[in-house]
Formats: structure tokens, C-alpha cells, sequence
């Protein structure tokens, strides 16, 4: 008996005696499928429970699609697994290479409204657009889902009110800096981040907005104030040395690597490297040709060996893009 079959027939005693003979909890069915995304798409959260403590892998995909076990979940729509799949580290808002449907998408369409509440509630993005450039809601209004558009439409509330009380963020993003003191005055959170709303500010801080915005004397009211650089921001997990550093923003990267005066106070971590691609702030300042803010941050100590990803030096990509005036003031503080 192959774990597929054990699972499609519900036979629990049969998955746990296989699996202790040293089944491999990952192999793929005739359909590409594997045991927990069957087990998902029928909607047995014992069953998924007990391949997740087995060890599954929850970010595989079929081959033919591309659907992960959170579709096949949605698609079922039971409640329980979904929690479980989201709460083993499945991403919600994966999109299927075919179809460019995420879960959500897949719950709208199969008419699974308690899914569909689920997904929402655990931040489901809902302005994603699948190949067809339809969105959730489009999905819902074209199939006259009324009580399913209207909880998106709800959740799309929910996410406009949550923006409008990130005062501070609006504030950094308005270049207000006398209302950016007021707000720190009177208390305001320096390290609020910005929902996820599937916007351009997604999961932003007021630091990483204003480094990224170019607005130095933000910086430095919100660095004085407490304002911690090392929190990453929006989806490419980039700390405000990054974000200053890809626009070329010079003084704002001299302001993020001042030293404080006051011990223990967070500063930035000038090498950290992007979990994307594996840039440095000064991979990133290199990238564009910015020389001004790739010299701020080596004059500030940023190391040039680190290695990218695809296992390029900043100076390996001064070079490969042709920045030789940069690739020299590499090498000058290689040199040191």
C-alpha cells in the first residue's frame, strides 16, 4: 500500500505504520502529487497534522500547475487544514505559475466562503491579479458570489482604515517633519510598520520610508528619537541602509551610519545582506551606479569582500555594469 492510497482511503493507523517503516513523507503519486497535498485537497486536518509533525515539505508544488497544499486546501475549503498549512510556514499568497492564482483566488472560486473568511483573517493579499488580471473580487462578482465579495470588500475596508491610522508613516511619507515631531512628542510608535495591503509601502517602517524617500532630516529626528535601524523593510526584508543606498541617497547613508552618543543605542548593520539576493547596502549603491552613497558607506567601514547570491562582489558588479569610476574607488578601499 503506497501512502497516497492509505491517505485517499482515511486509514490513519496505515499512514503512522508506514511511516515508521521509513516512508519517504515527500514521494509524488502518479499525478505529482504529494501525500499532504492529498491529504489537503480532502480536507483531513488529522491527516495533514500528522505529516507536518512527520516532517513534510509544505512549500512543494505539483508539476503540472504549480498549486502548493494551500490551494489544494483552499480548494477544499476546510478551515482546519488551512490554519494548519499557514501556521507550518506555507506562504498564503503564493501564486500558481499557470493560473497566477493564490489560495484565496482558489477559495473564491471553489464557492469556499469559510475559507475564504479564514484567508482574510490571516492577511491574504487581496489586490493580487492573476493571469487574467482578475482580482479575488473580480473572481467573486464575475461568479455573483455576493457574500463572498462582500467579505473582501470588507477586508479592502479594513486595510484603507488601517493605512489612514498609521499617522506617523503618513507623516514620514508626506515629508511633515514638524508633524513627524509632534507625533514623536506625543508618543507615536518609531517603529510602526505598514500593513500589508499588497501596496508600494508594505511593511515599511517610518525609518525605511524615510531612507528609502530620501528625507534626511527625518532620518535624523527619528534616529535621535530612538528609531531602530536594524528593522527590515517592505517585501525584499531591506534595512534603511539598503533602501538609501539603491536610490543613491548620500547623506541620508552618512546619517544612518553616524555614531550615537548614547550606549547601547542600535545602529545600523552596514553588511547586512538581503535573504533575496544576498546584496549589501553597498551591492545595492553599486547596482545603480550611485558612487556618492557607495563612498558614504565605505567611508563608514562597509566591508567590499561579501558576496552576492550569484557570487559577486560589489566590485564585481562596478565592473560587469561598466561604473569604472566606481570599480577604482573600490579597489582604493580594497587596498586599505
Amino acid at each position: 500500500m503506497t501512502l497516497e492510497t492509505l491517505i485517499r482511503t482515511d486509514d490513519l493507523a496505515g499512514v503512522i505504520d508506514l511511516l515508521r517503516s521509513g516512508a519517504d513523507v515527500n514521494c509524488r503519486g502518479p499525478e505529482g502529487l504529494t501525500p499532504l497535498m492529498v491529504a489537503s485537497g480532502l480536507g483531513r486536518p488529522q491527516m495533514v497534522e500528522l505529516l507536518l509533525t512527520a516532517g513534510v515539505d509544505v512549500l512543494m508544488v505539483e508539476p503540472r500547475m504549480g498549486a502548493t497544499a494551500l490551494h489544494k486546501a483552499a480548494q477544499s475549503g476546510n478551515p482546519g487544514v488551512i490554519r494548519l498549512l499557514l501556521d507550518h510556514g506555507s506562504f498564503i499568497d503564493q501564486q500558481t505559475p499557470t493560473l497566477g492564482h493564490t489560495p484565496l483566488m482558489d477559495a473564491v472560486e471553489h464557492k469556499q466562503e469559510a475559507a475564504v473568511r479564514l484567508l482574510l483573517d490571516r492577511g491574504a493579499k487581496t489586490t493580487l491579479r492573476d493571469h487574467y488580471q482578475e482580482t479575488a473580487l473580480d473572481l467573486a462578482r464575475r461568479d455573483g458570489l455576493d457574500a463572498i465579495a462582500r467579505l473582501i470588500e470588507a477586508r479592502d475596508r479594513a486595510d484603507a482604515e488601517q493605512v489612514r491610522a498609521r499617522t506617523l508613516l503618513a507623516a514620514v511619507k508626506a515629508n511633515d517633519i514638524g508633524e513627524v515631531e509632534r507625533l514623536i512628542a506625543a508618543g507615536a510608535d518609531l517603529d510602526e510598520r505598514a500593513p500589508m495591503v499588497g501596496g508600494y509601502d508594505d511593511d515599511y517602517t517610518p525609518l525605511g520610508i524615510a531612507a528609502r524617500d530620501g528625507r534626511t532630516d527625518i532620518v535624523r529626528v527619528l534616529r535621535d528619537a530612538g528609531a531602530d535601524p536594524r528593522r527590515v523593510n517592505g517585501l525584499m526584508r531591506a534595512t534603511p541602509g539598503h533602501e538609501a543606498a539603491y536610490f543613491g541617497h548620500a547623506e541620508v547613508v552618512r546619517t544612518l551610519t553616524e555614531k550615537r552618543g548614547e550606549a547601547g543605542a542600535p545602529e545600523l548593520d552596514i553588511d547586512a545582506q538581503g535573504p533575496y539576493n544576498g546584496f549589501t547596502a553597498l551591492h545595492d549603491a553599486v547596482w545603480h551606479g550611485h558612487r556618492e552613497a557607495a563612498r558614504a558607506l565605505l567611508e563608514a567601514g562597509a566591508r567590499t569582500d561579501l558576496r552576492s547570491h550569484t557570487g559577486r562582489t560589489p566590485r564585481d558588479l562596478a565592473l560587469i555594469y561598466g561604473y569604472d569610476a566606481l570599480a577604482r574607488l573600490l579597489a582604493e578601499f580594497e587596498q586599505e
